[in-house]
């Protein structure tokens, strides 16, 4: 039973989802939420925020919590990259994620989340 109204409250805490084009995500100051972007790190492509491109990121706390998913690091395996973002005041963000080799010069890909924080 405890074990139970313990997961209960972590998803009461925490939104989790893996994140799609236009996604929006609600919370109110100091709510978290975490969710996943897919990626092939064994072929040198990773997401990194892109803080030229993202706006008003000064209202989040985002922190990247490493990959996971990937069996083997074989060459070609997929992954899944895990970030959470905390909601540190009221305000509308937009973070722009960029898909690339650290080594080229523009990513393949990006994508866009917006963050909604209100009481």
């Amino acid at each position: 039973m405890k074990r139970l109204l313990s997961r209960l409250l972590l998803l009461s805490v925490f939104v989790a989802f893996s994140a799609q084009a236009g996604d929006v995500i609600r919370l109110a100051p100091g709510g978290s939420a975490m969710f996943t972007l897919q990626e092939n790190a064994t072929t040198g492509y990773s997401w990194r925020i892109d803080p030229a491109a993202s706006r008003d990121l000064d209202i989040l706390s985002i922190s990247d919590g490493g990959r996971g998913g990937g069996r083997r690091r074989m060459v070609g395996s997929p992954s899944v990259r895990h970030w959470k973002i905390r909601a540190l005041k009221p305000g509308h963000a937009e973070i722009i994620f960029a898909y690339q080799r650290p080594w080229e010069p523009a990513p393949v890909k990006t994508r866009s989340v917006e963050v909604e924080v209100a009481p």
